[in-house]
């Protein structure tokens, strides 16, 4: 009869548990880069239109990877930050580097020109202010100060 107690004891313990981690999964919300828009072609990185169809004049760029372990190690903390930054009506756009595309040949090369950079890194996060590229953030550390200051409104050149 103690054994009986011991094993219901035991099964109530591990449906209990069970439910919680399923309650509190589903009342976590979770965030994708899917969530966020993307830019696919190269030549639309530093051009981006509004529903106007008009230039935005200031907006981020933030290129990720998901084999990236820097890009991994950041992006919950990067995707919180992006939400509200987005609900304050500025604009952050995501570009995934291993499915943006060129439109016609050369395109890489030139985004890559424009931006000074000799190759896609990643994270990566680029400014454009006045409908211009302004500057190119490599690394997390990088890429979390100046997603952290526009959330802010302490990044100086959106100011």
């Amino acid at each position: 009869q103690i054994l009986l107690k011991t094993i219901v004891g035991i099964i109530v313990t591990v449906v209990g548990i069970v439910l919680a981690v399923f309650l509190y999964d589903l009342l976590t919300v979770t965030t994708s880069y899917d969530d966020f828009t993307h830019i696919e072609k190269y030549d639309q990185v530093l051009t981006q239109k509004d529903q106007a169809n008009a230039q935005v004049q200031n907006y981020l760029i933030y290129i990720y990877s998901e084999s990236c372990t820097a890009c991994q190690s950041i992006k919950n903390d990067a995707l919180e930050v992006v939400g509200k930054i987005n609900e304050d009506a500025k604009v952050v756009y995501f570009v995934d580097s291993t499915k943006i595309t060129e439109t016609t040949a050369g395109d890489r090369d030139a985004f890559l020109a424009a931006i000074d950079e000799s190759s896609i890194r990643t994270p990566m996060l680029i400014a454009v202010v006045d409908g211009v590229f302004y500057r190119a953030y490599v690394g997390s550390t990088a890429v979390m100060e100046v997603l952290n200051q526009v959330d802010l409104g302490t990044y100086q050149p959106f100011n």
